[in-house]
């Protein structure tokens, strides 16, 4: 049996954004062995086809002869070696799109998203993969959170491990800090106007309260934050011990913007247990050939998003006014849009693969995202035990019961029945009801009865001007065109389409500036002629207001009795 197994990548045409990869097997007894590339990277639920970017693909003995290598699948190849004990498969990947889930290879740095470049031998993925880096002359670093063998080589327990460990290689800034003897790394590539000192101070908070909310155990030998500073984008990605994110570069100086980001930065640390520890029953051992489907991802991912911002309140980097602003958001996320009446928080972690990573102009009016509908099942949850418990207990002992069932047994996790029965048991009554509703169901969350318990209040913020079509728009070539259609909306209902360029209303020509001023007086029931550019035809639409779409703020009540203050006290600090 193959023990171990030998990883090069080397960037002979990094200005054109390629980078080549070589596996060698040294004990090789099989006859024959099947390669393949994942087709998906754990923690982003899509099927991408990292298989189309490969190209350049051939085998070869230690000798030099060259073996026949037979393409079996859009995802796999098999090499007949027979007789040869050692022999390197080769191929190069195209990597152009910088994401957290994608690769970029240019002259300036190299970031790999593990999953989508380095393959795997079939029947060998419990060896060991030693990954050896031929660095160009002009690079200076290499960010991951596989264990360093020497300068530019490192090694992961099996391929689970290997590919759960992003790369950064250039020339990044490097931040260091230390909790209980435990390095961590901050890898900052590119430029951008942040505070290096202020960075540490604030990772180093997130990460000494979530550790001390899970008993004060690290589960990692080494911590590595890699950051890319871009233009526009951003997201994140968790591994095991490390993630990858994006910020765009001038977003540190913008206090509205950090705070959005450390929120993030919470997210994805929170994600060292409640995912990569504590997890869905169906999302490992990973299958990577294909989708991986669960109902949990509303506890995976929603929960997460529910204690990411709570952990950034806790380390005093927000105060309560800003925390309830990220509560806006996610209210309005979700109470805003019709899809809530559409499609379940079950349902939605179940059609991640085809539904949340795909979505379309139709998305907000048939569909909710289990990470913002989550994190609000997730509040009124902790909210109800809270209640039921006399402030004695809240969601934080669920999410530490599971902790525990995951140390009692690594191999196993949680099936949504077990969900359930931990919820239960911390709010010592059944929740029947509660799951029938707000998770297999589509009942419409009552927020404003639960928020009432910890003194807080919604109020409709909404200017009638702004929100009475319920679309979305943006501006191509000078023109005004319709990108989102809202169910129960103006637009909606009279017929305007995706894709419609609004060319005037009421006479007036349109453009982005003026189409509030052109609105403003009107009111619900009043008709506005619309003109409408659409497949190359003028359209005239007569449009009757419907009533405005809310925007909500979460507010303090100016009134809060003790017993409100109570839960609410608990609801933030646990």
């Amino acid at each position: 049996m193959q023990k171990e197994i030998f990883y090069r990548i080397s960037f002979p045409e990094k200005q054109a954004h390629y980078c080549e990869i070589e596996i060698t097997l040294k004990e090789n007894k099989s006859p024959e062995i099947i390669f393949s590339m994942p087709v998906w990277a754990p923690g982003s639920y899509l099927i991408r086809e990292f298989s189309r970017n490969v190209d350049n693909v051939y085998a070869e003995s230690a000798e030099g002869k060259i073996l026949l290598t037979e393409k079996l699948s859009k995802n796999t190849w098999k090499v007949s070696a027979e007789g040869e004990s050692e022999f390197t498969f080769r191929y190069r990947v195209y990597c152009n799109e910088l994401t957290v889930r994608t690769s970029c290879v240019n002259s300036e740095h190299a970031f790999i998203s593990s999953s989508g470049v380095f393959m795997f031998a079939e029947g060998m993925q419990d060896c060991r993969c030693t990954l050896e880096i031929d660095m160009p002359h002009e690079w200076s670093s290499v960010s991951t959170g596989m264990d360093r063998v020497s300068e530019n080589t490192f090694t992961a327990e099996n391929y689970d491990v290997f590919i759960d460990s992003p790369l950064e290689i250039g020339n990044q800034t490097i931040l260091e800090f230390s909790i209980n003897g435990v390095s961590h790394y901050i890898c900052l590539a590119g430029k951008g106007n942040y505070d290096g000192d202020k960075l540490v101070n604030d990772f180093r908070k997130i990460a000494e309260e979530q550790i001390k909310f899970f008993g004060g155990e690290i589960l990692y030998r080494h911590y590595t934050y890699i950051i890319n500073l871009v233009e526009k984008g951003g997201g994140g990605l968790e591994h095991l011990n490390s993630f990858a994110v994006q910020i765009p570069r001038l977003n540190f100086s913008d206090k509205k913007l950090y705070n959005k980001f450390l929120g993030l930065v919470s997210h994805e640390f929170f994600h060292l247990w409640n995912v990569k520890r504590i997890r869905p029953v169906e999302l490992g051992p990973f299958d990577y050939n294909k989708e991986n489907y669960t109902r949990g991802l509303w506890v995976a991912e929603g929960w997460t998003s529910y204690f990411d911002n709570v952990f950034i309140r806790r380390a005093g980097l927000i105060n309560d006014e800003d925390y309830f602003g990220f509560l806006a958001h996610e209210y309005n996320d979700v109470m805003r849009f019709s899809g809530r009446y559409h499609q379940s928080l079950a349902d939605s972690s179940f059609d991640a693969w085809i539904k949340f990573y795909r979505k379309d102009e139709n998305y907000n009016n048939t569909q909710i995202s289990y990470y913002t509908k989550g994190a609000l099942v997730a509040l009124i949850l902790n909210l109800e035990i809270i209640k039921n418990t006399d402030g004695k207990r809240c969601l934080d002992d669920a999410m530490r019961i599971l902790y525990d069932d995951f140390r009692r047994d690594s191999s196993k996790g949680y099936t949504q029945q077990r969900i359930r029965e931990v919820c239960e048991a911390v709010n010592g009554r059944d929740i029947d009801e509660f799951w029938e509703k707000y998770v297999e169901g589509k009942d419409e969350l009552p927020m404003e009865e639960y928020l009432d318990l910890a003194g807080l209040k919604v109020e409709d913020t909404a200017d009638s001007a702004q929100s009475f079509l319920g679309i979305e728009s943006r501006t191509e070539n000078g023109n005004l065109v319709i990108t989102k259609v809202l169910a129960g909306g103006s637009a909606y209902i009279s017929g305007l389409n995706f894709k419609d360029e609004i060319i005037s209303m009421d006479g007036y020509r349109v453009n982005e500036n003026n189409a509030k001023n052109i609105l403003s007086g009107k009111k619900t029931g009043d008709t506005v002629k619309f003109i409408v550019g659409r497949d190359g035809l003028i359209k005239e639409i007569n449009v009757i207001l419907a009533e405005p779409f809310p925007m909500f703020e979460v507010k303090r009540k100016e009134t809060v009795t003790d017993n409100q203050e109570k839960i609410f006290s608990k609801w933030i600090y646990g």
